[in-house]
């Protein structure tokens, strides 16, 4: 599905990055979850170009240290990255 991904900076402020190669165009549904307490933080849904691709995620100020799970989907797979987001 995805050749490469990048998750960046962390530690964070606000916002992160993904970063992203795909070997073709189309669409994908990328979710940020809370591993605690399974709370969705951020749904969107984002159309990826063939080769590089970069998709801030903003509006995290409110987000605290911890362990995070992003899950990017398409029709044909599911990717599930666990990540641990620490704040600046």
């Amino acid at each position: 599905m995805l050749a490469e991904i990048s998750i960046y900076p962390n530690p964070f402020h606000y916002f992160i990055n993904i970063e992203m190669t795909s070997p073709d165009k189309r669409h994908v549904i990328i979710s940020l979850t809370d591993q605690q307490n399974s709370k969705l933080i951020r749904l969107m849904g984002v159309g990826l170009n063939e080769g590089g691709n970069k998709i801030p995620i903003v509006g995290l100020h409110s987000l605290a240290n911890g362990d995070y799970q992003l899950t990017i989907k398409n029709t044909r797979a599911e990717l599930i990255y666990e990540i641990m987001l620490l704040k600046r």
